[in-house]
């Protein structure tokens, strides 16, 4: 008799366990996260955001085939993508170059460079900016990850650990890291940006996928 509910209690538990990996929401990633951390994702279904860049700023060689893409994030910094490209979901041909796209798929690697295996992309939906200042990125940067927020500072300009070009914006709280914009502005300018709080290489907090709402320069 205890055997027979010891078994029974062992189906049920991976029924249970099952019905929850069929139910499992895919883990919300940026670009940088995915390669930064391959052995972490690799084998996990991810969401990613960032820019159909067709074959352009690509990370190397194809992993799979010469069919693979690239999606990049807004510092132009890729990662491939295997799988049918995006297309308009009107007219059924292959989205523009530097569209926004969301990108589910499963994080594979090859000679530790991520790529990803994909299962749906679609244009990015419009999405409406939550105001914030630094201060509440820094101090509360891991329940923010992934949050499409809007910033208003002052741009500065540096260099990284590996002397790699850095952009920033700061305000009264502090500053913090930008992605690369699409157009140059010189330091000092007035930004309100709205982008998804992220981390950089070195696990620093950064607002990456950058939009400039509007620029003063004085």
């Amino acid at each position: 008799m205890k055997k027979s509910i010891f078994k029974l209690m062992l189906v049920l538990f991976a029924l249970i366990s099952f019905s929850c990996s069929l139910y499992a929401e895919e883990l919300f990633a940026t670009v940088n996260d995915l390669n930064a951390k391959p052995d972490f994702y690799k084998g996990k279904t991810v969401k990613v955001s960032g820019f159909f860049s067709v074959w352009k700023n690509a990370p190397g060689a194809p992993p799979v085939s010469r069919s693979d893409w690239v999606l990049c994030n807004g510092e132009k910094k890729g990662i491939y993508c295997t799988g049918s490209m995006p297309c308009d979901e009107e007219t059924g041909e292959i989205e523009s170059y530097w569209k926004p796209i969301d990108v589910v798929g499963v994080v594979e690697v090859k000679d530790n460079v991520p790529f990803i295996r994909v299962t749906e992309t679609k244009a990015s939906e419009p999405k409406l900016e939550k105001m914030v200042s630094v201060r509440q990125i820094i101090l509360n940067q891991h329940e923010m990850l992934g949050e499409y927020v809007g910033l208003t500072g002052v741009l500065g300009k540096g260099y990284g650990i590996k002397g790699d070009r850095m952009y920033l914006v700061a305000d009264p709280t502090g500053a913090i890291r930008i992605g690369r914009t699409t157009k140059l502005y010189p330091k000092g300018t007035i930004l309100h940006i709205k982008g998804i709080v992220s981390l950089d290489e070195y696990g620093m907090p950064m607002i990456d996928q950058v939009e400039i709402v509007s620029a003063k320069v004085d």
